[in-house]
This record gives structure tokens, sequence and C-alpha cells, in this order.
């Protein structure tokens, strides 16, 4: 894995910013009770997974 400028990896950078955006559908979720906004949040933190678990390229 290449650094970012921040001395991270990329595909750890860009892991870090789909799980933030899974914790906003998990807050909207539950707050209005939706299930697709938590369908979302699953499904991203689940690529965030992917992601870290080096499944792929850069």
């Amino acid at each position: 894995m290449t650094p970012g400028h921040n001395g991270k990896p990329v595909a750890d950078r860009i892991a870090d910013y789909i799980e933030h955006r899974a914790e906003r559908f998990n807050d909207r979720a539950a707050a209005t009770g939706n299930a697709e906004l938590l369908t979302r949040a699953t499904t991203l933190n689940a690529v965030a997974s992917d992601i870290r678990a080096r499944l792929f390229d850069d």
C-alpha cells in the first residue's frame, strides 16, 4: 500500500471515509426508523471491511 499525504495508506483513508458515512446513515436510521438507511449503513460497513482486508488493489 502506498502511504497517503497524512502517512496512512490510501486504502485506509478511503475505508475511514466510508465508515464515517456509514455512521451517519446509522445515526439517521436510528432517529427516523428508516430501514433503508440501516441497510445502506450495513452495506458501507461491509465495503469498508473489504477495503481494510485489502481485497481491492490500489
